[in-house]
């Protein structure tokens, strides 16, 4: 156990729980997401893994009353971060800094995944096993274009989770797998997981296998599974899994703007597109 790491994770665990409960308090639910879930839930303990910030989940139309609560109990936006809030620590110890997600990438209805998909948690609620599967599994590829040892590592400990032999939970991550419509997303870590860290049903291996025009976008997600991270498939896998994400990049809201840019004026908005390919280009 690396002792720094569960001290760092000690305290944003501590710092999600007060701002949890105060969002509670005003009629506010969020869900942890990533390192904080897979603490929260046992996956890992403190000190195996390292986390760098607490990432969470709220509901769009919560968006602005949780961040005027943040912001009275001292919080305050970080700097060049659309998301990210920071608390000064005691002690000269690190800030405490959230990261504020209103939805997942590979599931559109952000409101239906409150209603229908989450389960009781430690302390409110959670994403089930499944979900937190496919979450950890997809996200680095959406988000980032890439799947790294860590993203593996994750899917990992969360499967060994399953209560069982595991076939209820497999056959629950590919039934959310074709409702998302995520199979190709997906294929890299499952395909890494049967191949042996872990043992996938034949029937659910099979039912998460990309099918027809799902096999050309499992390629792509397989290229940036197994090579270098790529600015191209960065931007590129996300439009593939959702193409309304497109005009997102393009013209982000308005409040995206102004934490990312300081404005949101009409010259920024026409340099968007070009600081977009630039980035792609520059790496």
């Amino acid at each position: 156990m690396d002792k720094a790491a569960a001290a760092r994770e000690i305290l944003l665990l501590g710092a999600l729980e007060e701002a949890r409960a105060a969002a509670l308090a005003a009629g506010i639910e969020i869900v942890p997401l990533k390192g904080a879930a897979l603490l929260e839930l046992g996956v890992f303990e403190p000190g195996e893994r390292g986390m760098t910030d607490a990432d969470v989940l709220v509901r769009p139309r919560d968006l602005e009353a949780f961040e005027a609560l943040l912001g009275r109990l001292g919080w305050r936006p970080m700097p060049d971060s659309a998301d990210a809030w920071v608390k000064p620590s005691v002690n000269a110890a690190p800030p405490a800094i959230l990261d504020l997600h209103t939805g997942l990438w590979h599931i559109k209805d952000t409101e239906g995944l409150f209603r229908w998909g989450l389960e009781p948690g430690p302390s409110g609620l959670s994403l089930g096993l499944p979900d937190l599967f496919i979450h950890a599994a997809v996200h680095p590829l959406l988000h980032h274009g890439e799947f790294g040892p860590r993203a593996l590592g994750d899917c990992v400990r969360i499967a060994a989770r399953a209560p069982g032999s595991g076939e209820k939970f497999w056959a629950q991550v590919a039934r959310k797998a074709g409702l998302y419509g995520i199979r190709a997303a997906l294929w890299p870590a499952v395909r890494r997981l049967a191949a042996g860290p872990a043992s996938v049903p034949p029937a659910a291996l099979e039912a998460l296998r990309p099918r027809g025009a799902e096999k050309l976008k499992a390629a792509l997600f397989e290229k940036a599974a197994a090579g270098k991270r790529s600015s191209f498939l960065e931007y590129l896998l996300p439009a593939l899994q959702r193409p309304g994400l497109l005009l997102r990049y393009a013209v982000p809201e308005r409040r995206f703007m102004r934490r990312r840019y300081g404005a949101a004026s009409a010259a920024l908005y026409l340099l968007r597109p070009l600081r977009l390919l630039w980035s792609v280009l520059r790496r």
